[in-house]
């Protein structure tokens, strides 16, 4: 479908219209300054592509809103269409946008029920009263004063509200706006990476807390992994103290949320095109918002890490924990509903959230799913992957169970801690005290026939270091001894050793201002 680009950047002053699958009308209006021509060319444009997209939006919500666990659902109205279509406002940018509502509601299907609604008449206080969440999916609406009126009632007395990216450009004309928002959109940056990552915490990388602003992660960042996304950005200027950002990209919130009396105000500023909704984080982000926003249970544990079939039994394998922003945790209660693979596997949890994991002894890879329900009956699924292997394949310094400790750690966050040079993840990392002597010990379990080592180190490398094997973490022996090291990733290789504890010995730092930093460990046979 054409469309002009939202991506504009805006700035208070003129610059020249970016367009996206632009047709040959289009420029040909566009390159004769023939804007009246446009217009109703993109009037009679559009009142064809909303007449289709409300057809297709009923057929989609049929099908869509069957419920999880036979619950009944709460509702959601999305609210959407373009503001500048089919007449401009003068006193914005002349951009429309496509807003994909059909794959909003795939991504929320079984969370809540959805109407759609281009008619803004919709806002008023009896047709409300159905609804739990309104989602601006939109551009440039401008709601008259009483529907504006009705729309602050609502969240005021404990609903909630949510913006999906240029849906945060909707309600301009409201001197409330700001307060109603959290702030205000200040454009688009004039230059953004193709691709860029997205940190589901409010810390990024800083690591330390503010004493001024003690502030609980959000259950929504716990629940939600980083992720990388090709997407568009947005500025935003937040105008409110209680303001909590859950996510953020190149710096800038692209997730927050903020009260509004008894209710809840949300913006997600991603999700410019159908590609950047096809995300898998983006939907974890949209998906985990909405069920905050409404209530539902937010199923976390750590990860599972890959299980070695030394063992057949592992209690307590996981322990599972759900947030919901209206009823304590001890009111939520979990069960295990379906294992996709119990040739391989079987789980069981307990009602407080404790999974037992039982192995069959065969190699393989499976899903156990789980609920979490609230004693009102609001419940959520979550899936969990398990991927067993025989015993010493692989890397062994990554099977649960094993476990890594260190000499002293920058400080108590847990974005420092020894475990996560066993996470088979190059994104976390372990960091030493700024000390030129420091050490980290993996504890593999059980003995190994060990003959290769992988170390991956962050920019604050050792230059200096000796890697020690043991059998009791007594003794020590000198596998590799390194010096003048470069960084970067190191592989050691030598002669088979039969050894259960694994010691990096650091002596030497790259660096004098920082510690020694490891993403990883990695040990094989």
């Amino acid at each position: 479908m054409p469309i002009l680009n939202c991506q504009q950047p805006f700035y208070g002053r003129r610059r020249p219209i970016k367009m996206m699958n632009i047709g040959k009308n289009e420029k040909l209006f566009l390159r004769k300054g023939n804007h009246a021509e446009m217009k109703k060319y993109l009037e009679k444009l559009n009142l064809l592509r909303y007449s289709q997209f409300l057809l297709m939006t009923i057929l989609t919500i049929a099908v869509s809103a069957a419920p999880c666990e036979c619950q009944k659902l709460p509702k959601t109205l999305i609210l959407t269409g373009n503001g500048n279509v089919p007449t401009y406002k003068k006193e914005y940018p002349p951009w429309i946008h496509e807003f994909h509502n059909e794959k909003v509601i795939e991504i929320l299907k079984n969370i809540t029920t959805v109407d759609v609604a281009t008619d803004l008449n919709v806002l008023g206080d009896q047709q409300l009263q159905q609804y739990d969440l309104i989602i601006s999916n939109s551009l440039f609406l401008t709601p008259e004063e009483d529907q504006l009126k009705a729309l602050h009632k609502f969240v005021s007395n404990g609903k909630a509200y949510m913006t999906l990216h240029c849906g945060i450009l909707s309600l301009l004309n409201w001197d409330r706006y700001e307060e109603f928002i959290g702030g205000i959109f200040i454009g688009g940056p004039s230059s953004v990476p193709a691709e860029f990552k997205v940190t589901t915490a409010n810390i990024e990388f800083w690591g330390y807390p503010y004493s001024f602003r003690k502030e609980p992660e959000h259950p929504v960042s716990v629940v939600v992994d980083d992720f990388v996304i090709k997407d568009e950005l947005y500025h935003f200027q937040p105008s409110t103290r209680d303001f909590h950002v859950i996510a953020r990209a190149e710096n800038l919130p692209v997730m927050w949320w903020h009260p509004v009396g008894n209710g809840k105000v949300m913006s997600l500023t991603l999700g410019h095109d159908e590609h950047a909704k096809s995300n898998p984080g983006y939907q974890n982000l949209l998906r985990h918002g909405v069920q905050w926003l409404l209530g539902m249970p937010l199923i976390h544990s750590a990860k599972p890490k890959v299980v070695s079939n030394r063992n057949s039994e592992h209690n307590k394998f996981m322990t599972l924990t759900a947030s919901a922003h209206s009823v304590s945790s001890d009111a939520i209660q979990f069960r295990v509903i379906d294992n996709t693979n119990p040739a391989v596997f079987t789980a069981q949890s307990s009602p407080s959230g404790k999974v037992d994991l039982k192995l069959t002894g065969k190699p393989g890879a499976g899903q156990f799913i789980v609920s979490a329900k609230r004693s009102d009956g609001l419940s959520s699924v979550k899936a969990y992957d398990i991927e067993v292997v025989k015993d010493g394949v692989g890397n062994i310094a990554s099977y649960y169970g094993n476990t890594a400790t260190s000499s002293s750690n920058e400080n108590q966050s847990a974005v420092f801690a020894a475990m996560n040079v066993l996470d088979n993840d190059s994104t976390t990392r372990w960091s030493s005290a700024p000390v030129d002597s420091a050490w980290i010990v993996v504890d593999l379990q059980k003995m190994y026939a060990v003959k290769q080592i992988v170390l991956e180190w962050e920019s604050s490398f050792a230059r200096d270091y000796t890697i020690l094997g043991s059998q009791d973490g007594k003794s020590w022996k000198s596998l590799v001894t390194v010096a003048g090291g470069d960084g970067e990733i190191d592989t050691h290789n030598f002669s088979a050793s039969q050894i259960r504890y694994v010691k990096v010995n650091m002596t030497e730092r790259a660096n004098k201002k920082w510690g020694y930093s490891l993403y990883e460990v990695k040990v094989y046979q």
